[in-house]
């Protein structure tokens, strides 16, 4: 079976800290968003959404330009203010034990690529990190790391000086940054550990927060569950090849390569579009549609310029798609 990709929106918070970070002059900016498809326009555009593989990109991108370890330079992707309703879930949760929860419930609707897994044995808690989809091992370390040092400023906010009794394990022999990352995560690391973790002892677990109120934990929880209703309505087969299609290059996918990034087989894709009474051919002409219509709108591109970023063998084959597409309008 096709491993699918998750194209679920990614929260641009990380992305735009990131580049403000890190982006001191233009030449800087460009070298992080290479290859990203984002625009410096789109960057400014509150309804601007990425998804997983862009960020991967970006990642990808930083470490390059600055080699692993760069986010303990951050310390802002990892605050509990960067995690929007999880953060403040979290931090004004009654116990550490609830928090582990709502960490583990609802972390993937933060960032969709990211799981926590809660483990509970006799003496502990373990959030059990992992991304959704197999990364390179450059990536999969940055992604721990900054989840890591996420969870644990969380809880720190609520743990105080017992911050120093959690323990952070990590899959990989310690690199020359771990006594700076060490000292960041304020508590015990574990190194070549069978998985990436935050462990929680069980005497931490009850204890109650001093940061607890009742009114901002449930308002923030309503919200994280609106969204987790929200990201679950949306994730059908319809809604999720939309977003495969908005996400290319030129707006066309071939249905066999939609069914493999979405782990279907062509024949399950055809029958899930037959079912809302599409086919995957009406999507494509879709989003054709809708990035035809809105480069004319903006009359910055020729209408060769657009044929030719639409994939059309020829500026002839636009114009019939336009008359079919404006009528009166082409």
């Amino acid at each position: 079976m096709p491993v699918p990709i998750d194209l679920r929106p990614t929260p641009m918070s990380y992305f735009r800290l990131i580049l403000r970070r890190f982006g001191e002059d233009a030449a800087q900016r460009e070298a992080i968003l290479e290859g990203v498809g984002v625009s410096a326009e789109e960057l400014d555009d509150p309804r601007t959404e990425i998804n997983f593989i862009q960020q991967m990109r970006q990642l990808d991108n930083m470490n390059r330009l600055f080699g692993e370890g760069w986010v303990l330079d951050a310390p802002e992707l990892w605050t509990p203010a960067a995690h929007g309703a999880l953060g403040v879930a979290v931090v004004s949760a009654p116990t550490i034990a609830v928090a582990a929860e709502v960490l583990a419930g609802y972390v993937s609707v933060r960032t969709p690529h990211q799981r926590l897994k809660l483990i509970r044995q006799p003496n502990a808690i373990i959030l059990r990190h992992g991304p959704a989809l197999r990364l390179s091992e450059s990536l999969h370390r940055s992604t721990a790391e900054v989840v890591l040092l996420a969870v644990g400023a969380m809880l720190g906010w609520s743990l105080g000086s017992a911050r120093s009794e959690l323990r952070f394990d990590y899959m990989w022999a310690e690199p020359a940054y771990g006594p700076k990352l060490q000292k960041a995560l304020a508590g015990k690391v574990r190194w070549r550990a069978g998985a990436n973790a935050v462990i929680i002892p069980k005497h931490l677990l009850d204890a109650p927060s001093p940061l607890a109120d009742r009114v901002l934990y449930q308002s923030a929880l309503e919200r994280l569950q609106e969204d987790k209703r929200s990201l679950s309505a949306s994730d059908g087969v319809k809604g999720r090849a939309e977003r495969l299609l908005a996400y290319s290059d030129t707006g066309r996918v071939s249905s066999s390569a939609a069914a493999r990034a979405l782990g279907l087989s062509q024949r399950t894709l055809a029958r899930r579009l037959a079912d809302a009474g599409l086919n995957h051919r009406d999507l494509v002409d879709s989003e054709l549609k809708a990035r035809a219509r809105r480069w004319l709108d903006d009359g910055v591109l020729s209408r060769a310029e657009i044929s030719e970023r639409l994939g059309f063998a020829d500026a002839s084959g636009f114009n019939r798609a336009c008359r079919r597409w404006f009528k009166a309008d082409a």
